[in-house]
C-alpha cells in the first residue's frame, strides 16, 4: 500500500452529508425503516406508542458512521411544485478512508467510500446513484504547519482581534490538549456568518481521535503530524450555496458528482471568502503633524502593518532603490531605513494595538499569508 504524505496548504474535502433517493436503494437492514418503541427493562414491558425510525450508528476503531432517513422538499419539474421526498441520509467522513485519511474526499477516493457504506450491509445502491446523492454540510479543510503551539495561538488571537463587532460569534480555546478558534456554532451558522474552525490537528489526533490515529495513522504519520494545524469551513445548505454563487465564489451544485468537479482553487476561494466574512477593517490612527511626504509614508506604513508586514519586511523595500553610484546607493539606503524606522516607531508607540500587531506580525504573517487575509 502506497501511503501519501499529508497535503499542506492544499484544500481538501473532510466530510459531508449525502442524501440518496430512497426509491433507488434496496434496504438490507430493516432497523433503518422500522418504527421504534420504548422498552422498560425493570417492568419487562414495551410502550405501545411508536416513534419514527432511529438512525443506525456504527462505531469501529474511532470511526463513527450514521445512516438514517430524511425527508426534504424537492422541486418537481413536471408539477412545478415541491414534494416531500424520502432519502437515505449518510454522514460521509474521510475517516472511512482509514490509511488514506489525509487524501480527502475526491474523485480518486470516492469509490472506496462507496464500498465502505455498501459493506455495512444496511442498504444497497449503485455507484451512479451514490454519486447523484444531494450534498449539504460540506466541510472543506486546509492543513498547515505552525512552528509552535504558541505561534498558532498568536495567529488565532490576531484573527480574533480583527473581527470587530462580529467578535461575539467567536470562541477562542486555549487548553492543554486543545487550542482553537471557532467562528459561530455549526447549528447557528448562516450564509453570511458561516461555521469555521481552526484547531491544532496534532493535539486533536492525540486526544479526541486517539483510537483512530493509533489504528490507521501511526507510525507512518508520527512525524508528519508534529505541529500540524487545520482550518475547516462548512458549506451548510442551499441558501449558503446560493450566496457563494451570487459572489462568484463557487457555482451552484446539488450532487456529489457535480461537487467533485471543483478544483483546489475553487475550494481555496471558499475558505478565504468565508473567513473574510468576519474580518472588519481596523480603525486607522491619525497621523501626527508631519510633512506631506512623511504623512504619505506614515499612512503607507500603517497600511502595511494592518495587512501583516513587520519592521524587517518593510526595510526590504529599501533594497529596490539604486543610485547612480555604489556610494550614493548606500547613503540613500541608510537614510531610507532611518525614515522607515522613525515613522514605524511613531506608529506603534501611538497605539497599543498597533504595537502588539507589529510584534506578532513576523510569525503570524508567516502562518496566515497563504490564506490571503484582508487584514
Amino acid at each position: 500500500m502506497i501511503i501519501k504524505d499529508i497535503p499542506i496548504n492544499i484544500p481538501l474535502t473532510d466530510s459531508l452529508s449525502l442524501k440518496i433517493p430512497f426509491s433507488e436503494c434496496r434496504i438490507l437492514d430493516e432497523r433503518l425503516t422500522s418504527q421504534t418503541a420504548i422498552y422498560y427493562e425493570s417492568l419487562d414491558a414495551v410502550d405501545c406508542e411508536l416513534f419514527p425510525p432511529k438512525p443506525i450508528t456504527i462505531v469501529r476503531n474511532g470511526i463513527t458512521v450514521r445512516i438514517g432517513l430524511a425527508e426534504i422538499p424537492i422541486f418537481n419539474n413536471e408539477t412545478k411544485e415541491k414534494k416531500q421526498t424520502k432519502f437515505i441520509n449518510l454522514t460521509v467522513s474521510t475517516k472511512l478512508l482509514k490509511h488514506r485519511y489525509f487524501e480527502g474526499i475526491n474523485k480518486e477516493t470516492v469509490k472506496q467510500l462507496y464500498y465502505e457504506f455498501i459493506g455495512f450491509n444496511v442498504f444497497y445502491c449503485s455507484f451512479t446513484t451514490f454519486l447523484q446523492g444531494y450534498l449539504s454540510d460540506v466541510d472543506i479543510c486546509i492543513n498547515r504547519y505552525a512552528d509552535t503551539p504558541a505561534i498558532f495561538l498568536d495567529a488565532l488571537n490576531t484573527l480574533y482581534n480583527q473581527t470587530g463587532t462580529k467578535q461575539k460569534h467567536l470562541h477562542l480555546v486555549n487548553e492543554v490538549q486543545n487550542i482553537g478558534l471557532s467562528f459561530n456554532k455549526r447549528q447557528h451558522a448562516k450564509p453570511s456568518l458561516p461555521f469555521i474552525k481552526l484547531y491544532h490537528k496534532e493535539m486533536e489526533l492525540y486526544s479526541k481521535s486517539a483510537e483512530f490515529y493509533n489504528t490507521y495513522l501511526f507510525p507512518h504519520y508520527g512525524q508528519q503530524v508534529k505541529n500540524l494545524t487545520r482550518i475547516e469551513v462548512t458549506i451548510k445548505n442551499y441558501a449558503h450555496k446560493e450566496r457563494l454563487k451570487k459572489f462568484k465564489i463557487l457555482p451552484q451544485f446539488k450532487t456529489l458528482e457535480e461537487y467533485l468537479e471543483f478544483t483546489e482553487k475553487d475550494l481555496y476561494n471558499v475558505v478565504v471568502f468565508s473567513i473574510n466574512s468576519y474580518i472588519e477593517n481596523a480603525v486607522r490612527q491619525k497621523a501626527p503633524n508631519l510633512s506631506p511626504t512623511d504623512h504619505l509614508i506614515y499612512e503607507l506604513i500603517q497600511n502595511c502593518v494592518i495587512k501583516g508586514y513587520d519592521h524587517k519586511t518593510l526595510l526590504t523595500i529599501v533594497e529596490s532603490f539604486k543610485g547612480t553610484t555604489t556610494e550614493s546607493t548606500s547613503v540613500a539606503h541608510s537614510r531610507m531605513r532611518k525614515k522607515i524606522t522613525d515613522l514605524f516607531d511613531l506608529l506603534i508607540h501611538k497605539d497599543v494595538k498597533i504595537e502588539s500587531k507589529a510584534r506578532y506580525n513576523a510569525h503570524v504573517l508567516e502562518y496566515l499569508k497563504f490564506l490571503n487575509f484582508k487584514l
